[in-house]
């Protein structure tokens, strides 16, 4: 009995002593390689390690991120215009890292757990404006990181405010659950961010709670399937007398990997845009892909992010083309369909009501591709209806918008004007008139 408790004494010590300084050094080695992750995920992002000293039990860090080159490139050089400074903006990251098999360390500082894995890390936040006066950031991000690699974390943000010269921000917190495995491709973020505002002797801007819930999966061809809801309360921006309001944004969305094709379905409602000397406007959007070809999909997404990231994005893009013209003949020939099952923009005049949908039949494999033969493969059609205050306001502005009218295109009904298009095997019928169209190479 007393060998089986001196074992288990001996055990007990080689946890708590021993394995922290082994463990703390894979918790290192996994921090490094969510580094890379996270910039090869995010073009244009730079992450650089400032200083880390590792410990027996615990380790420090700092890290700064810095958004420069690639998409941010044009808004980086403005902003050092502006400015001045030598350096782009950044944000600084201080972590201490308490490891071990069983961090017992962390029991000292709030939030700590015994919850077994390769660390248990509490991070805050600074931000330097590019001339090295650092602003402390309020909010602390806890996290356990497991023997997997994986991290479980929660971003909690306190009330508070914060006064420079003639501005005051005030904020009222924020609670984010945030769990992420770069192995597996996980990524969970679900929580809120509430109010934020800020009032200076110019003006005053304002921004509603937003909420986030999302389940996302990296996929092998290199895109997130899952579902994503963001919600954003009112924003109002006050300036020079005007005010513009925006009554809010709800996001709905959902994307699935069935064998090699990608199906996704989308909500996206942006309530009451109050714009000065104009009115309210408006815009609900339903839509959805299907039976897109997964491979030639991801490829493109990939084509186009790496795009972003290049030294010069805008000659990139145009390059990117010839770059993937292939995928494109693949997706177009594998077969889809794209809906735009509602896409209607409310103006003070009434609502312009809009239906899409277009699919592409799956063409034969050993039929050689041709464009005119995607052509000749599609089927497409277009309903829109438009109030009649609308169209008259619009004829006012521009008399040729009356030609719509007389070609036909547009048909009066009741208190609005229609139109319903149609097109297959080369044929367009518009309101029930054939308007053939001639396909090149055919």
């Amino acid at each position: 009995m007393k060998r089986w408790l001196v074992v288990l004494l001996v055990l007990l010590a080689l946890i708590i002593l021993i394995s922290p300084g082994i463990v703390g050094r894979l918790a290192e080695q996994n921090m490094e390689e969510n580094i890379q992750w996270a910039e090869s995920e995010s073009p244009g992002m730079n992450i650089t390690t400032e200083d880390y000293h590792r410990g027996w039990f615990t380790s420090e860090g700092r890290h700064r991120v810095v958004l420069q080159g690639g998409q941010f490139r044009e808004v980086s050089e403005k902003y050092a215009a502006a400015t001045g400074y030598a350096e782009l903006p950044s944000l600084l990251i201080d972590t201490r890292f308490d490891h071990g098999l069983v961090p017992i360390t962390s029991l000292s500082r709030e939030a700590g757990s015994l919850t077994p894995g390769l660390a248990s890390t509490v991070s805050t936040f600074e931000l330097d404006p590019g001339n090295g006066e650092l602003v402390a950031l309020p909010g602390t991000l806890y996290s356990n990181v497991s023997l997997t690699g994986a991290s479980d974390s929660r971003l909690l943000v306190e009330t508070g405010s914060y006064e420079h010269e003639d501005i005051l921000v005030n904020w009222e917190g924020a609670d984010l659950a945030i769990y992420s495995d770069r192995k597996s491709g996980k990524l969970s973020i679900h929580g809120a961010i509430e109010p934020l505002t800020i009032t200076g002797d110019d003006g005053h801007a304002s921004i509603g709670a937003i909420r986030i819930d999302a389940d996302q999966v990296r996929t092998t061809y290199g895109f997130n399937v899952g579902p994503a809801d963001i919600t954003v309360g009112t924003m109002t921006l006050e300036d020079d007398g005007k005010k513009f309001v925006l009554g809010g944004i709800d996001a709905s969305m959902n994307s699935t990997l069935d064998d090699d094709r990608v199906n996704s379905t989308g909500t996206v409602s942006v309530r009451d845009v109050a714009i000065p000397g104009f009115g309210n406007v408006a815009m609900d959007m339903n839509t959805s892909m299907k039976d897109f070809h997964a491979e030639s999909f991801g490829a493109i997404v990939k084509a186009l992010r790496d795009a972003q990231a290049a030294d010069d994005p805008e000659m990139a893009m145009q390059m990117l083309f010839p770059a993937i013209e292939g995928d494109l003949q693949t997706l177009a020939s594998s077969g889809a369909e794209l809906r735009f099952d509602r896409l209607d923009i409310t103006l003070p005049q009434g609502t312009v009501e809009t239906k899409i949908v277009i699919g592409v039949a799956e063409m034969d494999a050993d039929t050689d591709f041709s464009w005119p033969s995607v052509l000749l493969k599609t089927t497409a059609s277009v309903d829109v209806k438009v109030p009649v205050e609308l169209f008259d306001l619009a004829t006012s502005m521009n008399p040729q918008a009356g030609s719509l009218i007389a070609l036909g295109i547009l048909q009066k009904d009741g208190d609005n004007y229609v139109m319903a298009a149609k097109y297959a095997q080369g044929l367009v019928t518009v309101n029930g008139a054939p308007m053939p169209i001639p396909i090149p190479g055919l």
